[in-house]
């Protein structure tokens, strides 16, 4: 090799923090340089994970493990561990997030904020890397506030809209309620391992230790860890009922949206899942727990792009569907590599998918679809990029959304999961439906428009080429995936790619996917006549209005605002009152402890 493993590891986390120190510099020499850096910086941070793929990848078995000490005086040490999982993400978020960067060139320029929008982008991409690379439960918590950070400030990039700086706001506020379930695991986990396995505390964080140890945990600890891991991947990964934060993403610009759709944000909860499935999959019901939310979020969020008019949004609800699918396929026996091949997928096509949206937004100036119509012989390589992502999570074959998505399918058929098999092919008939609708709303039939498009500029065509491009030949990857997840004990089984063609031709679920997609056709072919009707007038607008999700946790924020404003009239604003208060809390703490303690 030209470099040292070791070394390549540090410049991938090295690379993307010092361009976000040093943005700020750079730009004083100009807004072309400070563009340049940001993007330079970029492809060497994903150049330095593809450098790592073929080490990891091809013939190893035991994980390139570093550590340095970051914090001496409390003991802890700052440690990697390199698996064929952790250098897949870390390739998605590098890559993905270097292509974000140079369609950025054009798309952001002219824009206010343009420093601070590249050294977040640069922070997020590095983030996500460090945390699907580090060791340490809690060092992972701490890059999984810095990811989460990251979309807040980028989701309300628009201080001066109302709007994005709302939808930031949620987005920080609801995937809290699934981090602090997250930081509760986590000490559970450590407190229970220091236990069982009489270690000390930050060793007792270390997730290689706690897989190889997990028989000698105690399963009510493991019990109680495993459904808070569950909560802070729904929150990060948009699962029902933690979804509503995604849509109103939307108001980040569609960059952003790239990034937290394909790269970063999201595929942190389902990487958590997947990462931790060795420890918790002997839990009861945790597997389970996996199928039901997965499955549900998948099929509520389909049916609520089927009905969306704006075309961020429905691009939006497609990756809590599809989301929905990888969680489901983890909770499967033997599911991991159909799960992850998916995630990695997924994020090919929805990137290329939402950096199409961006060049038609760019061009037409507005997000409704119905506004748009004829684009295609306009903008004919944008269409032809939209169609292949389109096509690809629509799942027609042979693009690398059927082969992921068939192997999630085919895996629920060998478990004889069939009413759970059922409702995720019900999906990808949805899916279908939704994906044909938005490209003929888009692109085909008569303008809607007052005005002309145009093609975008080559920076931003130019990532469009090589995700279509991935979109086609990615899935050709998976004998070398499988087969390293395999030799690392990730996986029961090795597939090399002609035994996988033969497998996933020799089961019937070829030809149930097949059908649905079929079957999806011909649902939007019928759409305006089902609509039309008194019951189906009625489906869509429960869908349209997101189930009342928004609406219940409204009402949740107003009673507690009432609640809260009944105590108004003890806050005078004197500082003697103030502290008699205090006093008379404090002695009524101890007379409740005297008590329970039954007395002296």
């Amino acid at each position: 090799m030209l470099l040292d493993n070791e070394l390549l590891v540090w410049f991938c986390l090295v690379f993307p923090f010092a361009g976000t120190a040093l943005v700020p510099v750079v730009a004083r020499l100009g807004q072309s340089v400070r563009a340049a850096f940001a993007v330079i910086i970029g492809f060497c941070t994903a150049g330095s994970v593809l450098l790592l793929l073929p080490e990891v990848w091809m013939g190893r078995t035991e994980g390139l493990s570093y550590s340095f000490s970051w914090a001496p005086s409390i003991g802890l040490v700052f440690s990697v561990y390199i698996d064929p999982l952790s250098v897949m993400m870390a390739a998605i978020a590098g890559c993905i997030g270097s292509l974000v960067l140079l369609y950025s060139v054009k798309y952001m320029a002219g824009q206010e904020g343009l420093t601070r929008y590249y050294a977040l982008v640069l922070l997020f991409i590095g983030s996500m890397i460090g945390l699907v690379f580090v060791d340490n439960l809690l060092v992972l918590y701490f890059f999984w506030e810095a990811v989460g950070l990251c979309s807040y400030a980028l989701i309300g990039f628009y201080t001066k809209d109302p709007k994005a700086a709302k939808a930031g706001i949620k987005a920080l506020v609801i995937t809290r309620v699934g981090d602090i379930g997250f930081l509760i695991g986590i000490f559970v986990l450590a407190s229970g391992a220091m236990t069982a396995l009489g270690v000390d505390f930050w060793q007792a964080l270390s997730i290689h230790s706690l897989i190889q140890n997990v028989s000698s945990i105690p399963m009510q600890t493991l019990s109680i860890a495993g459904f808070c891991f569950l909560l802070g991947a729904m929150g990060k990964s948009a699962q029902v009922p933690l979804h509503v934060w995604l849509p109103d993403a939307m108001e980040a610009p569609t960059t952003i949206s790239a990034l937290i759709h394909a790269a970063t944000m999201v595929n942190a909860g389902v990487y958590l899942l997947a990462r931790s499935l060795p420890l918790f999959s002997g839990v009861p019901y945790w597997m389970t727990a996996l199928m039901v939310v997965g499955g549900i979020t998948a099929f509520l969020a389909a049916t609520m792009a089927l009905v969306e008019h704006d075309l961020k949004r429905v691009l939006a609800y497609s990756t809590v569907s599809q989301l929905g699918y990888m969680i489901f396929g983890l909770g499967l026996l033997s599911g991991f590599t159909a799960a992850t091949f998916h995630l990695m997928s997924h994020a090919i096509f929805k990137a290329l998918l939402f950096l199409g949206a961006g060049a038609v937004i760019h061009s037409v100036g507005t997000r409704n679809m119905y506004q748009m119509g004829g684009l295609k012989k306009e903008m004919k390589l944008t269409y032809i990029a939209m169609l292949i992502g389109g096509l690809s999570l629509a799942g027609l074959i042979p693009l690398s959304g059927f082969w992921s998505k068939d192997m999630i399918l085919a895996t629920a058929w060998e478990n004889a999961n069939y009413l759970p098999l059922l409702f995720m092919v019900i999906t990808a008939i949805l899916t279908a439906a939704y994906t044909i609708r938005m490209l003929n709303l888009v692109f085909w039939g008569e303008s809607r428009r007052d005005s002309t498009a145009h093609e975008a500029p080559w920076q931003m065509t130019v990532p469009l080429v090589l995700l279509a491009l991935g979109t086609i030949v990615s899935w050709l990857g998976i004998g070398f995936l499988s087969r390293a997840y395999h030799s690392f004990d990730l996986s029961d089984f090795g597939l090399t790619l002609s035994s996988f063609i033969i497998e996933t031709f020799q089961t019937p679920v070829v030809w149930i996917s097949l059908v649905a997609f079929l079957i999806g056709i011909g649902l939007f072919k019928i759409r305006k006549q089902y609509a039309a009707n008194k019951a189906g007038e009625q489906s869509v607008i429960i869908a349209r209005q997101g189930y009342g999700f928004d609406r219940f946790y409204g009402g949740i924020i107003r009673c507690l605002r009432w609640f809260s404003t009944q105590f108004r009239k003890t806050h005078t604003g004197d500082l003697n009152y103030n502290i008699a208060g205090i006093a008379l809390g404090f002695l009524l703490l101890i007379l409740i402890l005297f008590f329970i303690g039954g007395g002296v």
